[in-house]
């Protein structure tokens, strides 16, 4: 994850099933320069985390796999996955150091999940005034490496014929000469799946100044898969013209 101007991480989602939440708990003097007022050891550490339901947890992996910790972190969740605790150390030694990831996953969030907290808090049997919760937060921004382009069969028309009022107008041949653009959407990861479904916006030039029709839509269709066809809303051919051919994915005079 990144952050935001505001110091906020963002969690770009794609197409990843977790993600890493990293912790690091030190025990160490309040104040460098007068290391002797405080700083024992911590008996009984203990780290209680709460993730939202989007986000439940996994499992644990230590910052360094190669290294071996002084005393294993050990964590117990619940059924659900909404809290875990993790045991830091009996005691937590003066002057050291856990550091670990809690591996969430992703399953949970959907297309309408802007943002995630994550509850982490500390415990010791052990004297530790001031010791609050702290709220991990991030924004959740999705990304899918979607494309699309269009093109115009034909790519130029020339008008002509007889100018007609709307009034006048029956047939699909009396609405001038026939284009059809072709939009294709390409979507080169995976699947949707449960973020939700994706919509797209076309705008064409559709009347001149003076509230003529310019580009009159026969039909708007999307294909989504062979010889399945889908209208677009909202509808289109709105004067109820007679077709005399079926027109292409999209087509408009």
């Amino acid at each position: 994850a990144h952050r935001g101007a505001d110091g906020t991480a963002i969690f770009a989602i794609s197409d990843q099933k977790d993600v890493a939440l990293e912790i690091q708990v030190t025990n160490e003097p309040s104040d460098p320069e007068r290391p002797q007022r405080d700083g024992d050891d911590a008996h009984e550490a203990l780290l209680t985390a709460t993730f939202p339901p989007e986000l439940p947890y996994s499992a644990m992996r230590l910052f360094d796999g190669r290294a071996a910790p002084e005393k294993p972190v050990i964590c117990l969740a619940n059924q659900n996955g909404s809290q875990v605790e993790c045991e830091l150390g009996n005691p937590l030694k003066r002057g050291s150091q856990v550091h670990f990831y809690l591996i969430l996953s992703t399953l949970g969030v959907t297309i309408q999940t802007t943002d995630l907290a994550v509850e982490l808090a500390l415990s010791t049997i052990s004297e530790q005034p001031g010791l609050e919760p702290v709220v991990a937060r991030a924004r959740v921004v999705f990304e899918l490496p979607v494309s699309v382009t269009g093109v115009a069969v034909p790519p130029r028309l020339f008008f002509g014929g007889v100018v007609r009022g709307e009034s006048a107008m029956r047939r699909e041949s009396q609405v001038g000469s026939a284009v059809r653009f072709e939009v294709t959407v390409a979507n080169r990861g995976p699947s949707l799946k449960t973020l939700g479904s994706a919509s797209l916006t076309l705008l064409w030039p559709h009347e001149l100044r003076n509230g003529k029709w310019l580009l009159y839509p026969l039909s708007l269709e999307l294909a989504v898969g062979t010889g399945q066809h889908v209208a677009c809303q909202p509808a289109a051919n709105p004067l109820r013209l007679a077709l005399v051919r079926a027109p292409g994915p999209v087509g408009t005079r």
